[in-house]
Order: structure tokens, then sequence, then C-alpha cells
């Protein structure tokens, strides 16, 4: 298994470095040495059109609710121009709309902070944009935190209900609703295309009749989907954890990781070969180095090609959904 893992991650590294595309353009090294400094990155940062804003669970419905306090923010990225809530719990996702005539396909954006706290723009605004620029509509749910991970679950199946039901008001496809993940959001996007087949919580309305598996699913640097003691005990890295039950009906995985990242690029190679085992289509694009958190920031390692990689499978659905 060890020499397998090797070849197969050293042919996808190959692979994967081909993609060339102009940088995207992204904030990086703000001034964040004054409080007033800071106050005026979080309000650039922030700001956003607030009636694209949608509260997903109606008054006094919210499943798992641990407290009602407001939304709450961190300072400590300020200097990466990207803003940290790190409290949460009455969940929303913002729409951002691809321009455009006709319906267009939808991924619901699941920014990283390990379940404790979630990047609005590294993670989440710039890959709207990003998605935005390849003809897919966007909704960047800020699910629950901290430490809410059956509620951050029912969060995102909610969402996916509800765009579907909705699909008319959003000009959307109903049929082409994916996921994107980064780090636990990654680990968020799998289990929502794993366990989509029982919901997490009680019907709510009529949103919760749609289906809430996602039509595709983009795990970017994942994070906890394997046993703990994997390397030390030389476990097969496709034995994913009880919690991530692949099957034939996972649906296709777009899925990026560098050798160097601390979540263990078993995690990557693991999932792909798991989905792989199902016959499920899937594509693995492990780089090595870049480590880990980059979102669409171009650093200067070979992880700045993910996105243009992303970009022609994203492509690649559309043609074959038109056949």
């Amino acid at each position: 298994m060890k020499k397998e893992l090797k070849s197969l991650c050293a042919a996808t590294c190959v692979v994967a470095g081909l993609a060339v595309e102009a940088a995207y353009p992204a904030p990086w090294g703000a001034d964040a040495s004054t409080p007033e400094k800071r106050a005026e990155i979080q309000a650039r940062c922030w700001k956003h059109d607030e009636s694209k804003d949608v509260k997903i669970w109606p008054e006094g419905k919210v499943p798992f609710q641990k407290s009602t306090n407001p939304i709450k923010f961190a300072e400590h990225e300020l200097n990466q121009s990207n803003v940290i809530v790190n409290e949460i719990n009455d969940p929303q996702f913002t729409f951002f709309p691809a321009k455009g005539e006709g319906a267009k396909p939808v991924v619901v954006v699941l920014p990283g902070g390990g379940y404790w706290q979630l990047g609005w723009n590294k993670e989440g605004t710039e890959i709207a944009e990003w998605l935005n620029a390849n003809d897919y509509s966007a909704a960047v749910l800020l699910y629950r935190v901290p430490n809410q991970r059956k509620a951050a679950l029912a969060d995102t199946q909610r969402t996916i209900g509800l765009l579907r039901r909705d699909a008319a008001k959003y000009n959307i496809d109903p049929k082409m609703v994916g996921v994107i993940g980064f780090s636990a959001g990654a680990n968020l996007a799998v289990r929502a295309a794993t366990q989509w087949g029982t919901r997490v919580y009680e019907k709510v309305d009529d949103a919760d009749d749609q289906s809430c598996r996602p039509d595709f699913q983009l795990p970017i640097y994942p994070w906890d989907l394997l046993p703990d003691n994997v390397r030390k005990d030389h476990l097969p890295v496709d034995q994913l954890k009880p919690d991530y039950p692949v099957t034939r009906e996972t649906p296709p995985a777009f899925i990026a990781q560098a050798q160097d990242d601390f979540c263990k690029i078993e995690t990557a190679v693991g999932y792909y070969l798991a989905l792989q085992g199902k016959g499920v289509p899937s594509e693995l694009h492990v780089y090595p180095f870049g480590g880990h958190g980059y979102g669409l920031r171009r650093l200067g390692t070979p992880c700045d090609n993910w996105s243009d990689s992303a970009a022609a499978w994203l492509k690649m659905l559309r043609t074959r959904k038109r056949k």
C-alpha cells in the first residue's frame, strides 16, 4: 500500500502542475497595526449586499440551538484581509449570483476553521467570486460554530434543500447544486456528500421535502476523515472513519491537498481511493508542497494551481450535464 500511495501521489503531482492561469487577485498583508486600521479592514471585508443574506431557519425553529448570541468576530487574521467569525447561532447564507441568462449551477461554500470559527473572505467570498467568474452561482454559508458539528451538518442539509425549493427565485438549476469546503469546511462537505440519505433534524417545512444530496463536491485540503493512528499503525488509507459512508451514490468529487499539509496527505488520497472503490467519478490533485489554508491566495507554491484545475473540472461537469 505504501508503494502504491507513493506512486499515486507522484503521478498526480506531475498532472496538477500543468494548469496555468493568470493569478487570481486577492488581498494580503494588510496593515492591521492599530485598532482603527483593524476596524477599517473588518468593515471593508465584511461589507456585502445584506439583501442577499438568507436566514435558513424560521424564527424559533432552529434545531440544536445552544445560544441566541449574535454573530461575533475575531481580529487575528485581519492582516490577511480575512474576517474571522467565531460565533454563529442563527445560521445564514449569502447568495452570490452568476451573471448572464439561463439557470446556473450553484455551489454551497463552506469556509474552514476547525469547527471553531469561519474565514469569511479567504474561504468564503473570494471563493464565491471565483465561482461567479466560472459561471456558477454561490451561497456562502455561515454554519454554526464553535464546536457544533451536528448543527453544522443540519445547516448544510437545510441550505441545499432551500436552494432546490427556491431554484426559480435564485435562477439556478436544482439538479446542479454542489458543495465546496476548505479544511473543516471540506470535512463538512464530505459529511454532506456521504450522509445525505437521512436528515439529522426533524422536518421544518417543504424545503425539507427536497433532496439534500449534493450533485457534486469539492473538498479542498480536507481534514479529519481518517483514524488518527493511520500512519502509526499503517492502516489502509481507504478505510475512512464510520462518519463518512461512501457508496455508489456518493456524488462525484474534485479533491486537492499538499503533501506537507498538517492534515496528512492520506486524508485526500484515502477519500479518493474510497470513492474509486465504489466507482464514483473523482479527480485528485496532490501537490508536493504548499501547506494548508491558502484558499485562492497565490503564494508561489504548486497549490496556486488547484483553482485552475477545479475550474476545468467544473466546466466538464456542465458539459456532461448538457449531453
